[in-house]
């Protein structure tokens, strides 16, 4: 397969005045927390966890938050400024977190639930929610478009009649940022400010009232990812209420500010995470990086205004078969109005298994460490390309360079970052078993194939790159594989 790429940045964005929000805007204002929203035997939340949470001594809640919110734009200097000030809403998030205060560690994460499906996905809790929970972190899920709403009022119009991002003046009839013509979704950069802000609040607007949060961290995967890159570029530097971002498989560059703002070209500066005194680490999967042809690229740094890693995973995929496990049960989709199909993709219909959550995990706890204690964690090279822009691969069809890893090492298949149909499988990988000939010749017996494998393992717990218990997992799988066979 080919795999052509667009001309590759490498750029670190002067941030000037490019992205200052307006000083005269009201500094995270208090919002009111209702709930925790009942569940009954003819009521329960959407998207109620598929994990078995009671077993990890967990619970999960359902809470609106009402408050106001700004929206914003760009002027003409590139500036962020006030469009409209104070506009009502009242949105709704998922909490996680342990039963017994004293089993929390104090970090709280919060990811912006991916709306691309104009349903809540809790994609980064698919990820890592055996990270959260054996360490004993709080999720938080926030609801963070006007189409996730609507298909929050269909699955249950009473117990969300009250949510609402409604545009008051309808100036204009645009849909960026998953709008309607009498909704903006542009409301979602002070709907998850005043989030954050509420998560550390010594009030009544705290969900967490009585846990000693320590440190709050903004999260979020693909099309949430590229929100979270404006967010952290256009308000963050005002509102300071997260204390570091975690942005996975950000594909197809960042959001607008509004839903009727000007499109920003993906070469734009604007779309190039700027420097900040924050963490930030963004894990790109190789179908992200084929996707946006290099331009999330900018140089990793260490100084005290500006901490920041890009990790690029070769033989990684966009979407992968671990996360479909648990996902919304069919019945809550169905009430919603959707259709569950985890893709359908037969090119060559061997759905990618390239465990992408065990990295996640380990890039959530090297965060942790990075906030609190000042310790960097390592960095890795780029995917290689060569002078045309294609990435450059291995005899065996797998890509060179980036975070490396047994699977692509020590393979046994190759790995491509998309499928085919394009339309449905432009963002699905697949795998292409090496044929029983080829794996006798590179593992004549079970324990050439496993003995480099487990090393190579073992160095990457070293090096950070997997927590402990992860690597034991990938170990045994290994031990167990039927290589050559």
């Amino acid at each position: 397969m080919k795999r052509r790429y667009a001309a590759v940045l490498a750029v670190l964005v002067a941030v000037g005045g490019v992205t200052t929000t307006a000083a005269t805007a009201d500094r995270n204002p208090p919002v009111d927390l209702i709930g925790p929203i009942p569940t009954t035997a003819t009521s329960h939340p959407f998207n109620t966890s598929t994990v078995d949470l009671a077993s990890h001594g967990y619970v999960e809640e359902e809470f609106f938050l009402r408050g106001k919110a700004n929206v914003y734009d760009y002027d003409t200097a590139g500036d962020v400024v006030v469009t409209r000030r104070g506009v009502p809403y009242e949105n709704r998030i998922i909490v996680r977190r342990p039963a017994d205060r004293r089993d929390f560690n104090g970090t709280v994460v919060v990811e912006l639930m991916n709306m691309t499906n104009r349903w809540d996905l809790d994609r980064m809790w698919l990820t890592s929610h055996d990270q959260y929970l054996r360490d004993g972190t709080v999720y938080v899920g926030v609801t963070s478009a006007p189409t996730t709403v609507d298909a929050l009022k269909k699955f249950d119009p009473r117990r969300y009649a009250s949510l609402s991002w409604a545009d008051p003046e309808q100036k204009c009839v645009g849909t960026g940022l998953n709008s309607t013509p009498t909704t903006e979704g542009g409301l979602i950069w002070d709907i998850f400010t005043q989030t954050g802000a509420a998560l550390k609040a010594h009030d009544r607007s705290n969900p967490l009232r009585g846990l000693d949060v320590r440190k709050v961290y903004a999260t979020g995967y693909s099309q949430s990812g590229g929100y979270l890159i404006r967010y952290l570029n256009a308000i963050h530097p005002r509102a300071g209420v997260y204390d570091g971002f975690l942005i996975g498989a950000a594909a197809g560059g960042p959001r607008p500010l509004g839903k009727c703002s000007a499109s920003i070209p993906v070469a734009d500066p604007r779309n190039v995470v700027r420097p900040t005194r924050q963490p930030v680490i963004r894990l790109q999967t190789e179908t992200d990086f084929y996707s946006d042809g290099g331009y999330s690229r900018r140089p990793d740094a260490d100084s005290p205004g500006d901490r920041y890693r890009l990790y690029e995973v070769p033989g990684s995929a966009h979407a992968y078969s671990y996360t479909a496990s648990f996902a919304p049960s069919p019945e809550d989709l169905a009430k919603a109005g959707f259709t569950y199909n985890y893709y359908n993709c037969t090119d060559p219909g061997l759905s990618t298994d390239f465990p992408m959550h065990y990295l996640f995990n380990a890039a959530q706890v090297q965060l942790d460490r990075w906030a609190r204690h000042g310790a960097p964690p390592p960095r890795a090279d780029r995917i290689q390309v060569d002078a045309a822009g294609r990435t450059v691969t291995d005899q065996y069809g797998n890509a060179l360079g980036g975070v490396r890893t047994p699977w692509l090492d020590v393979p046994v298949a190759t790995y491509y970052p998309t499928s085919t149909p394009a339309a449905t499988c432009g963002l699905q990988g697949h795998r292409l078993p090496f044929d029983p000939a080829r794996l006798k010749t590179l593992y004549p017996d079970h324990g050439a194939y496993v003995r480099p494998f487990i090393a190579e393992t073992e160095h990457l717990v070293t090096q950070g790159w997997l927590t402990r218990l992860d690597a034991d997992a990938i170990i045994n799988v290994a031990a167990n594989a039927s290589v050559p066979n």
